[in-house]
């Protein structure tokens, strides 16, 4: 064994802190699962690094959390069943303000706090479909470092987004000046094998690229394809009126401005609209479930940024 044994220990808001620490000091990476209940990806895929990382040569420590939202992950629900909320958008967090609060106040202290980047895998939930992609922030103290990380990765798409979003885990690291990338992958409720691989991979990309592990551990990937946006689901195209969504496209795919995204029907099964793409752009954000909510989003386009190949 090439690692100490790994120590677990509870936090406040019912966080579980998992911790490897190497033969010889070295840089910290925080990594998060499951801070959406119903994404299990990075779940697993959290646990089976900690697995591996037992048995090879590491340099630094792991702070890993997983499920991070332990009482929406045995819901699996998006969000809290205690008190509806939704731990990605609530860092930094309060430990007086709530149980899903308090979950990213001790996240935040104890994880994120201190370390030397950080990692958050998450899916597109049961609810909608995501190209495997990772993503970072710009109009941070450490946007060089972060947009090296996610190259790193090697998710065959990279997001690009102007600045971190309010609430985040990502926005918590900008705030300290922590490099940060998170993950997105098809979600679903299942967990596809090339997407777990490519998470457990790309966190040991990034651990090379750390000096935490080898380079002989890191895999090589194809040149990304790079888009840029918000990237916000918040504030995706929404359902103006409840139905069954049907998708005429997958999500990944490139898409011309008045491109048919899909249609909305209604529960009698009369059209109620055709919905169109309202620019050129990839589809990022794609819903899964047909039955639509008045204001469910639908769908999110990010700008293609072909240029950052060669950047």
């Amino acid at each position: 064994m090439d690692s100490t044994e790994t120590q677990h220990r509870p936090l406040p808001g019912a966080v579980a802190l998992a911790t490897v620490t190497g033969r010889h000091p070295g840089p910290t990476l925080a990594v998060l699962g499951g801070v959406h209940g119903d994404e299990d990806e990075g779940v697993l895929a959290v646990l089976r690094l900690l697995r591996e990382v037992r048995s090879i040569p590491l340099t630094g420590t792991i702070r890993a959390v997983a499920p991070a939202n332990a009482a929406a992950w045995a819901a699996q629900s998006r969000t809290s069943p205690l008190d509806n909320g939704n731990l990605a958008r609530s860092f930094p967090g309060s430990a007086d303000d709530g149980p899903t609060s308090a979950a990213a106040a001790a996240i935040t202290e104890h994880v994120i706090t201190g370390s030397t980047a950080l990692i958050d895998l998450h899916s597109a939930g049961v609810r909608y479909r995501m190209p495997l992609m990772s993503g970072y922030s710009e109009q941070t103290e450490a946007h060089d470092e972060s947009r090296r990380l996610a190259m790193a990765f090697g998710a065959p798409v990279i997001w690009r987004h102007p600045r971190p979003a309010l609430g985040r885990s990502l926005s918590v690291a900008a705030d300290q000046g922590i490099p940060a990338i998170y993950a997105e992958c098809s979600g679903g409720g299942s967990i596809r094998a090339g997407d777990l691989d490519a998470y457990v991979t790309g966190v040991m990309n990034v651990m090379a690229e750390l000096g935490m592990v080898p380079p002989e551990y890191r895999r090589p990937a194809a040149e990304p394809r790079w888009v840029h946006g918000d990237g916000d689901l918040d504030y995706g195209a929404a359902a103006a009126q409840p139905g069954l969504f049907v998708s005429s496209v997958r999500a990944g795919d490139v898409v011309d401005q008045g491109s048919e995204i899909g249609r909305l029907y209604s529960f009698d099964g009369d059209l109620l609209q055709r919905v169109d793409a309202p620019g050129t752009g990839m589809v990022m954000f794609l819903r899964r479930q047909a039955r639509t909510a008045e204001m469910d989003v639908l769908f999110v386009l990010a700008q293609l940024d072909d240029s950052m190949a060669a950047s």
